[in-house]
């Protein structure tokens, strides 16, 4: 074994759980296993180190200065990483250089913020002793949930992404989390629960004291005060990502105007819990309508805030050994920009935060403009601030200058006009006269060699000289570096007020974006609900508006406290739409923004719950209505009087009777039991009946306008149920080849005459005496013939009324007389008639 090979074994020895990037050079390595492991994933080829011997060595490497995109894709694999570098000058080393390991990182310790997503969180959390810690070491973002149980927990793991668990000795892994899980052992001396001390100590331990200096202080949140968003409702109101998972298409990208990173994670964290205190949001709301009144002054601190950076992760970034000078630069810039922003503002800050407007000026004049990615390899500093300094820089960059200046000096001197300084690599810099003037040579010079026809000499100043310029360039890159180091030192001990600053950046950013957003999409400040009814006038879809080519059509809505809105008619009509509004816009209204309706009074939820789409999880042996019904349950099983339940299509996903009785079975359960305000959507019509029943049930549907066989979606919300479903004629809307609508509507007239629908609606209830019909459908067994017949005169009459006389030709005319007849003759039984009651 090479002594190279015997120092990575005897460093490897101690870190076998992480993959080791052993720096050899301008490029770190790795060996063994961690290569075979890391090559693939990296996209780079494995290769051998002793490819001519028995022993292959697999390896694979990156160069020294891009290693930060590889070690994230490792860490996105939830791998550990531990970076060996050089820590002594090869130049220096007598032998092998020393190298050790200065990093350990874990997904949840980040080596470049940069490669992280700007908008998103990167939680590392502890769960102990019913407690929740979390910290966010790119941002410094620290805080902790006490008194949680399981429901919670898992809540919460669902919502927040967390990368990495750290647990007790011992500890049992949760079964909601499939990340990287580590092992923290000591717990640090704060305030707070066992949680937030381990997880502070396995931070230390992996990144030492640097690292804390750029950390909040733990803050302790409470899920009492927040609006519960399970990831199922997230996921089914294409909350922060659509279902194909692009964020194009979801609600934070559609209102999503902040200027900052900093500000759209802040964002991202109203969206995820909005608030149930009413005097936090009346004071979001207070905040935003003084914004939207004050255009002028919005504009310009939305222009400020566009020229800060990222402070938060900006400071992490410095925290670390990759810090160079263009960090600070941007530091600085972002502070003053902050600063800026803050007093346009009329934001009072302490005298701290002002202060560091001090700290930015000593960046600016103390780096260079174009400082270079490397911080030891000098030319970093600006020179008029260090004497010292400035005269390295000038030995290190006008050597020449300064011996031409001496040459001429001991020319003068001697009078020796032949004189001549020059430098090599075995003698350095001597001083060479000629034979012929050896006599005028000065009795301090000192003979260094002697020539054939010349003497060199040396004299003290030159030795000094000599020194200065050979040492030159070394002496000026290890000062550059102590400049900056205690610089970068400075900025770190200004770490908390550098993150209260980017904290109330951060705020202003989501403040002043949901006011632009107000103004530009006319999004309207809500009023709270005195006796919790829901009312939205001129209600629209905050992300479709945006997408359609169209103009959205806005509706109103209704809802009594408690209220339950029965909605029917067909498919594409914008039924899914509605309800999806109105939980969007509770979700706004609660998070402190302004919402897209004219006018919004709503009431405070406590729970949004949803039942939307249809998927199989078959690798957990679900099939869709296991799904449908296992998320109904959980929905049925949660919800309060103060929850806002959506629920589309319930029990479509099973046989027609079986899916009708469970349909009304929840739907009786929501008015009778609970009493939560819902929203319910169904091709069942049978159960709109309920409305005889149960007072505040409200029948609703999606107008649909229909001229010879063809319809176009009104999207208007209309009252009362639906009158036909116009399955055939969305079918046809969908491109199915004509011969399939064709037989589908022949089959489904054939039907119609034997008063058996295909798809379970209305007429299958004239069996009731022939057939087992279930208990919970108690309430529409006595439909009889005569009110069938009505329901078809009904829409008979509807297509006569619509009917455009003054714009039909003759032919037109009589084909719809015609369709009429046909329609009236097809009605059978004692009351059909062909006079219209």
């Amino acid at each position: 074994m090479t002594p190279l090979m015997r120092q990575y074994w005897d460093i490897k020895a101690l870190h076998q759980d992480k993959v080791l990037m052993f720096r050899m050079g301008d490029f770190f390595e790795m060996f063994f296993d961690d290569a075979v492991k890391a090559a693939p994933i990296l996209g780079i080829a494995l290769t051998q180190r002793n490819k001519k011997s028995a022993d292959e060595t697999p390896m694979c490497g990156m160069p020294h200065h891009s290693i930060a995109g590889p070690i994230n894709k490792l860490l996105k694999q939830g791998l550990k990483v531990a970076i060996c570098d050089q820590i002594e000058d090869p130049k220096l080393a007598k032998g092998l250089v020393k190298r050790a390991v200065t990093r350990v990182l874990t997904p949840g310790m980040v080596y470049d913020p940069e490669t992280l997503d700007q908008t998103l969180a990167n939680y590392i959390a502890c769960v102990e002793d019913g407690a929740l810690a979390c910290v966010d070491t790119s941002t410094g973002e620290a805080f902790y949930f006490e008194n949680l149980q399981s429901t919670d927990l898992e809540r919460l793991f669902e919502v927040l992404p967390i990368v990495e668990l750290v647990l007790a000795t011992g500890a049992v892994r949760p079964s909601y989390f499939d990340g990287l899980v580590s092992l923290g052992s000591d717990l640090a001396e704060l305030r707070a629960p066992k949680a937030a001390r381990r997880l502070w100590s396995y931070m230390q331990s992996l990144s030492g004291e640097e690292l804390l200096k750029t950390m909040k202080p733990f803050e302790e949140r409470r899920l009492e005060a927040r609006l519960d968003l399970s990831s199922i409702v997230l996921r089914h109101l294409e909350i922060f990502g659509t279902y194909r998972g692009e964020g194009e298409g979801s609600l934070f990208h559609a209102i999503d105007r902040t200027k900052t990173s900093a500000g759209a994670r802040l964002l991202r964290q109203w969206m995820s819990f909005p608030l149930t205190t009413p005097a936090e949001i009346e004071k979001r709301w207070n905040d935003l309508e003084n914004w939207t009144v004050s255009l002028a002054k919005l504009k310009l601190v939305r222009e400020q805030l566009a020229n800060m950076g990222d402070i938060e992760r900006r400071l992490s970034k410095i925290s670390q050994s990759t810090c160079n000078g263009r960090d600070l630069q941007a530091l600085a810039a972002s502070v003053r920009a902050g600063l800026q922003a803050l007093a346009s503002a009329g934001r009072v800050v302490s005298a701290q935060v002002r202060d560091l407007e001090l700290i930015s000026d000593e960046i600016e004049k103390t780096i260079v403009a174009e400082p270079p990615l490397a911080v030891r390899q000098g030319h970093l500093i600006q020179k008029g601030l260090w004497p010292e300094l400035d005269e390295l820089i000038e030995l290190s960059t006008n050597s020449q200058a300064s011996l031409q200046k001496m040459e001429n000096e001991e020319k003068e001197k001697t009078g020796i006009s032949s004189l001549k300084i020059r430098y090599n690599s075995v003698f350095g810099y001597y001083i060479e006269i000629t034979n012929t003037h050896k006599d005028k040579v000065p009795s301090h010079y000192l003979r260094k060699q002697t020539l054939a026809n010349a003497e060199r000499y040396c004299t003290d100043e030159l030795i000094e000289l000599e020194k200065k310029v050979l040492s030159a360039d070394s002496k000026r890159n290890d000062l550059e570096y102590e400049i900056f180091e205690r610089l970068r030192q400075k900025c770190l001990s200004h770490g908390h007020v550098l993150l209260q600053l980017a904290g109330q950046a951060s705020e202003l950013d989501v403040l002043t974006s949901l006011a632009w957003l107000a103004v530009e999409r006319k999004y309207n400040r809500p009023e709270f609900s005195k006796n919790g009814e829901l009312i939205l006038e001129g209600s629209r879809h905050a992300v479709v508006e945006q997408t359609v080519k169209t103009p959205f059509v806005p509706n109103d809505i209704r809802l009594s406290p408690g209220g339950c809105l029965l909605l029917t008619g067909p498919n594409m009509a914008g039924k899914s739409t509605i309800m999806r509004q109105v939980a969007l816009s509770v979700i706004l209204a609660q998070m402190g923004s302004f919402v897209p309706a004219s006018r919004a009074v709503l009431p405070i939820f406590d729970h949004i719950f949803t039942r939307i789409g249809a998927s199989d999880h078959l690798s957990e042996g679900l099939s869709t209505f296991m799904v449908e019904m296992t998320e109904t349950a959980e929905m049925l099983r949660k919800a309060t009087s103060k929850s806002l339940l959506i629920l589309d299509e319930i029990g479509r996903g099973t046989s027609t009777f079986d899916g009708m009785s469970l349909a009304q079975a929840i739907l009786e359960h929501l008015l009778s039991d609970l009493k939560a305000t819902a929203l319910f959507a169904t091709h069942y019509h049978e159960l709109t009946t309920l409305a005889e029943t149960y007072s505040q049930l409200q029948n609703a549907h999606m107008s649909v306008a229909e001229k010879n066989g063809e319809i176009r979606f009104m999207h208007t919300l209309t009252a009362g149920p639906a009158l036909k479903s116009y399955g055939i004629q969305v079918a046809k809307l969908a491109g199915l080849p004509s011969t399939v609508t064709a037989r589908a509507q022949s089959l489904l007239k054939k039907l119609e005459k034997e008063k058996l629908s295909a798809t379970s609606q209305l007429s299958l209830l004239d069996f009731t005496d022939k057939m087992d019909i279930p208990s919970g459908l108690k309430g529409l067994e006595k439909r009889d013939e005569a009110k069938v017949l009505r329901v078809e005169h009904e829409e008979l009459l509807e297509s006569l009324k619509g009917f455009a006389i003054a714009q039909a030709t003759p032919l037109e005319a009589l084909n719809s007389i015609a369709q009429w007849q046909k329609t009236l003759s097809q009605t059978q039984g004692p009351t059909a008639s062909p006079t219209l009651e």
